[in-house]
């Protein structure tokens, strides 16, 4: 990534922990930690949870920024780095709302967790969706399949249609969790059936043009 972004991330991360620490005295001494499908929590920590999970924004960007330069097929970073950038912002951005999921339910909000964490992955399903087709092959995010990488026809045709997929699939999932608990699994069963088709789909264009070949 540019440095400009990652600076820019770096210092999103930072702002959002500096807050964070200025509320830990007022944080409980236990805090949520995970919620059910109903959007009740189900599992407690320690409230030096908050402060720990307060830090995986900054490890993602960390990561997303050497990846470039780890990934066997790193020049083709610089080919769709116009949104590798912005994919890498989005799951920052993605975590660290998740992270005041979690400080605003142990000071007591009562927000819709279930409803936001859908509606949050819906938009990250939605907005990558937006740009696969314009992903390169890469060992690193995208639909990463031996027959994928192997073929850059097969890569560029799978994702080409996945992305309309994704969308569809964030859409489902986004609104899933506003649902009645009984019918909330609708959006999960819709993001199973995106990543068993993608790769079926996958495979049935490997074999047909490897059969041309």
């Amino acid at each position: 990534m540019k440095r400009n972004w990652v600076i820019g991330l770096l210092a999103l991360c930072a702002l959002s922990f500096c807050i964070q620490l200025v509320l830990y005295p007022s944080l409980p001494e236990t805090v949520p930690i995970h919620w059910n499908a109903a959007g009740e929590v189900d599992g407690w920590s320690g409230k030096i949870s908050a402060l720990l999970l307060g830090l995986l924004p900054f490890g993602m960007t960390i990561l997303f920024a050497a990846l470039p330069k780890l990934d066997p097929k790193r020049e083709n970073y610089q080919k769709h780095m116009k949104i590798y950038q912005p994919i890498c912002g989005l799951f920052v951005l993605f975590f660290i709302g998740m992270v005041w999921v979690v400080m605003l339910s142990a000071l007591d909000f009562q927000l819709p967790v279930g409803g936001l964490i859908s509606a949050g992955l819906g938009i990250v399903f939605i907005i990558l969706g937006n740009f696969m087709p314009r992903i390169r092959p890469n060992y690193t995010f995208g639909i990463r399949l031996p027959w994928t990488l192997e073929n850059e026809t097969v890569w560029y045709k799978t994702h080409r249609v996945a992305g309309g997929w994704f969308m569809a699939a964030g859409v489902v999932f986004g609104v899933s969790g506003f649902l009645p608990a009984a019918v909330c699994w609708i959006g999960i069963v819709a993001v199973l059936a995106v990543a068993v088709g993608t790769s079926v789909y996958s495979w049935v264009i490997y074999k047909r043009e490897t059969k041309q070949d």
